[in-house]
């Protein structure tokens, strides 16, 4: 049975149709993200399976017994509680049984009849069945694996940034347990360490059903196994991960475009002989080709031979830019030079002793964890902060444009056109307006104050800048956050064919894989000691190298861990051998019950029990005893106890003997 069933869901905003008839299912262990530009619906769908809104028409049933949670952009936690309370929260029917186990405690310790005592024993068995004693480690490890310091646990929720909250929302989905996840953006606020344990953990919800919208197209290729392309308010479902539908939408849209363009000249073909023939000798076969062409062009022809539908056009995902980062005059082939660079704050170390060098046409890929210093890094580099040690050095030739993560360079109070201007006083309207066209600007848009726009229009703004001023050097920081995944595609494409150096910050995993040469890692956490290291190759290069340093660093200490046991039971051996040396070299003492006896009084407690002896081994023939099985169980335990003894007697002589 499916968990959720979706059918015929209409949504419409204003008059503009969002959602067109979606239907699909979602089974027990599927993995879906739905892709599509910025407004193509994705976060409405999300929310109408969630409950948080209404569909205009159709049905969304989820079964029953589905346990759903959703994850919305938008936090809802409560203001007050603390973070570590909020969370906590999925456990509240774990903390009423827990209260009531000790009402049943409490009962128990004034009045134990059966009814208490079982009353307990059951409270405490669905306690430990729930894994109750275990909340509080829970909660902790999770907040701790995404990011969250034992300070902040107690702080309250409305003193946390709405990236701290934003995880703490995402910390509660996963602490849940639900059957059915609905993910909304859930990679934002998340650097490289949390992205790579937040795909190992719902890695391992092998059950979970999961409907993600994510811009972040490396999360997608590890965590979902089909996807949904949301173009003009419908679905195209793809096999697979994002790669995979990348590559299979362009082989779809070949194949359709091919088979709309035979059909297009097919039709072309009948209108041109109905037009001929329609008066004709002809004109019987004029008119039933006009049938069957209207019938084609009313939606398709059906019946025991003709099954022709009508194709449609290809649908585009709306304009595409493109982008041309010219390098008007390229640089020396040494662009920068760095030797040593340290930056901290007396309570904050960010990095030491960073060195490396850039040469003309290299890109080179900042990350690591948040506060690390990537961005302070960029800033000591375009001469906008200083370090506390090291130098650096430009080339000959070099000029430098920053895309900054938050743009602070814009003037909100321009439009797009007057900030176009003040990066470029000699730009014609014509060429501005042009510009703005390029990165999908139009109509009533250009004339608007940028404090109005969106991040992710701000974001086109900064970039157009940068095109009007033409560098052979770009500093970028996070520079694919608010972007489509249709833009950054774009953004990719101009880099690629970029002449220039470039340095670039970026959690976004896919970027960095399309466009870096090398990756600069400040404090990898694999490598103990080691403030940074810098790697050859692109981001799944790096990621090659790094299971490779690991598990070169697992064999090495595999390997000291054995030698140390080698080492240890060497000791241990010659500890023991020295004991035994020693022990040997000193006359034998008799100690215990044995002390005070004489040589000649323990051969005669010898005789006397090699003589007992004997006659039990005698009894074992007797029939009589055999038959008895308890008779003889004792007198097989007295034999043994006889032959201990007499074992401690001859010891005792010996050492008697020798004194």
């Amino acid at each position: 049975m499916a968990l959720a069933e979706i059918r015929d869901v209409e949504k419409a905003y204003a008059g503009r149709s969002v959602l067109k008839g979606i239907t699909f299912d979602l089974q027990k262990g599927e993995r879906i993200g739905l892709v599509g530009a910025n407004g193509s619906g994705k976060t409405t769908l999300l929310k109408i399976i969630a409950g948080v809104e209404r569909a205009d028409h159709g049905v969304v049933s989820v079964a029953r017994a589905c346990k759903l949670a959703y994850v919305s952009q938008i936090p809802n936690l409560d203001p007050e509680q603390t973070l570590h309370h909020q969370v906590s929260r999925v456990f509240a029917e774990v903390h009423d049984l827990e209260r009531r186990l000790h009402e049943a405690a409490e009962e128990l310790a004034g009045d134990p009849d059966e009814a208490a005592i079982a009353r307990y024993t059951r409270l405490e068995a669905e306690f430990e069945h729930m894994r109750g004693h275990d909340i509080a480690r829970r909660v902790d490890a999770v907040l701790h694996e995404l990011g969250f310091a034992q300070r902040d646990l107690e702080m309250p929720i409305k003193m946390l940034s709405g990236g701290q909250k934003s995880r703490a929302q995402l910390a509660r989905l996963l602490l849940e347990g639900p059957d059915l996840m609905l993910l909304d953006e859930p990679t934002n606020h998340l650097d490289l360490p949390m992205l790579d344990w937040l795909e190992n953990a719902i890695a391992e919800m092998d059950d979970v059903a999961l409907i993600v919208v994510s811009h972040d197209r490396y999360f997608l290729d590890s965590v979902v196994d089909e996807v949904f392309d949301m173009v003009d308010g419908k679905i195209e479902k793809y096999p697979g991960n994002y790669s995979a539908y990348t590559d299979l939408k362009v082989q779809r849209q070949l194949s359709q475009q091919r088979a709309y363009d035979q059909q297009q000249a097919y039709i072309a073909k009948e209108e041109e002989y109905i037009r001929r023939f329609g008066a004709g000798q002809r004109s019987k076969q004029a008119r039933g080709r006009k049938k069957r062409l209207d019938r084609l062009k009313a939606g398709g022809m059906s019946g025991l031979v003709e099954t022709t539908k009508l194709v449609d056009a290809v649908r585009r995902d709306g304009k595409r830019a493109i982008l041309n980062l010219e390098v008007k005059r390229p640089s020396g082939f040494d662009v920068l030079k760095v030797k040593g660079l340290t930056k901290g704050y007396p309570d904050k170390p960010l990095f030491e002793e960073v060195s490396f060098n850039l040469t003309r046409g290299k890109r080179i890929g900042i990350i690591g964890p948040n506060g690390s210093g990537k961005s302070t890094l960029l800033n000591i580099l375009a001469g906008e902060n200083k370090a506390d040690a090291g130098e650096f050095k430009w080339g000959h030739g070099v000029s430098l444009e920053y895309f900054r993560q938050e743009h602070q360079t814009l003037n909100l109070e321009n439009n797009i056109l007057e900030e176009f201007q003040s990066a470029k006083i000699t730009a014609t309207q014509q060429e501005m307006r042009d510009l703005a066209g390029l990165l999908l600007f139009s109509g009533d848009t250009i004339e608007k104050k940028l404090s109005v726009l969106s991040g992710g229009e701000r974001a086109r703004v900064a970039m157009g800048k940068m095109l009007l001023n033409p560098s052979n050097m770009i500093f970028m920081d996070e520079p694919t956050n608010h972007f489509d995944m249709a833009t950054c595609e774009v953004l990719e494409e101009a880099l690629d064919s970029y002449d220039g150096s470039a340095l670039i910050i970026s959690h976004d995993r896919y970027f960095l894989d399309q466009v870096c040469d090398q990756l600069l890692v400040l404090r990898p956490a694999h490598l103990e000691g080691e403030p940074w290291k810098l790697y050859q190759g692109s981001y799944s290069d790096y990621l090659e190298s790094v299971a490779k340093e690991k598990s070169v660093i697992l064999e090495r200490k595999e390997a000291e861990r054995r030698e140390e046991a080698a080492a240890n039971r060497r000791a241990q051996e010659a500890r023991e051998k020295e004991r035994r040396k020693v022990a040997a070299a000193k006359p034998k003492r008799v100690v215990g019950k044995f002390a005070k006896m004489t040589v000649a009084d323990l051969e005669l407690a010898i005789t006397r029990l090699e003589g007992d002896l004997a006659s039990l081994e005698g009894s074992f023939g007797n029939p009589q005893v055999a038959a008895n099985q308890q008779a003889m169980k004792e007198l097989m335990s007295k034999y043994e106890q006889g032959k201990r003894d007499l074992a401690e007697l001859m010891t005792a002589w010996e050492a008697k003997a020798e004194e």
